[in-house]
């Protein structure tokens, strides 16, 4: 095996390994145009500069051609939102309170969510709080004050 089977099967793994860790679909381009190298480089008997020229040509049709047909077709509901978001600007009464240091409960459809003080305010058990956003697995609420 010549030196340079393994620096494409250095940037096969070290691609595949980047792109499953991101999901971003970026560098599986590199990864499949790393491909024909690396087989050609097992064959032998071809240049390294042709198998570079191959490469970089072959990721760059992968970028520019595949890359917005996979996006279209397979993130295609990576941004949609999720009935979380319908709580959002919705009030909701605390099960728990909360303060500075412990977070509150607030009971939604018959699911228990953790709440915490948008403000960092002392928020108290049966207050009427409004949903100010979602971050992860808790609600950020802010007490509502009636007028009347």
């Amino acid at each position: 095996m010549d030196f340079m089977f393994w620096v494409w099967l250095g940037i096969v793994v070290v691609t595949a390994i980047v792109e499953f860790a991101t999901m971003d679909l970026t560098s599986i381009w590199f990864t499949a145009g790393a491909v024909i190298p690396f087989i050609l480089s097992a064959i032998g008997g071809i240049s390294w500069i042709i198998q570079v020229v191959i490469f970089v040509v072959l990721s760059a049709v992968f970028i520019i051609l595949l890359r917005p047909l996979a996006k279209k077709y397979l993130l295609r509901n990576a941004n949609e939102k999720t009935n979380t978001d319908s709580y959002i600007g919705r009030e909701f009464k605390m099960l728990t309170g909360c303060d500075f240091e412990n977070n509150g409960s607030v009971k939604i459809n018959g699911v228990v969510w953790s709440a915490v003080s948008e403000s960092g305010e002392m928020i108290e058990k049966d207050c009427i709080v409004k949903v100010k956003k979602v971050d992860g697995n808790k609600l950020v609420v802010e007490k509502v004050i009636k007028e009347g």
